[in-house]
């Protein structure tokens, strides 16, 4: 268990740096709204949108209330999975408490 925030911490930073590159590399995502016009591709954004669905009931389980879930919903949904890794950061105490009392 000891091993999950480590792991989640460096995915996290290896994310933002790649985030971080492709706004450099592409900052009016001209890429990707080519990109989006391929099956495939819109296939990898529909799997992005249902883990964010997935995570944001996640959230909303583990913090009991939509008011405190949306906030973070909203933003998983525009900024990605960089939210998912801060979220699991900063709630695993307590995201290992609700577990435990299922």
């Amino acid at each position: 268990m000891n091993i999950i925030k480590p792991v989640t911490t460096l995915c996290l930073v290896l994310f933002v740096g790649l985030f971080v590159w492709a706004m450099v590399m592409d900052p009016t995502l001209a890429g990707f709204f080519v990109a989006i016009k391929e099956p495939w591709s819109l296939v990898v954004m529909m799997d992005f949108v249902f883990g964010c669905l997935l995570f944001s009931w996640m959230i909303y389980f583990v913090e009991g209330s939509a008011k405190a879930a949306v906030p973070w919903a909203i933003a998983l949904f525009i900024v990605g999975n960089i939210v998912s890794a801060i979220y699991l950061l900063l709630r695993f105490e307590k995201i290992k408490q609700r577990i435990s009392e299922v």
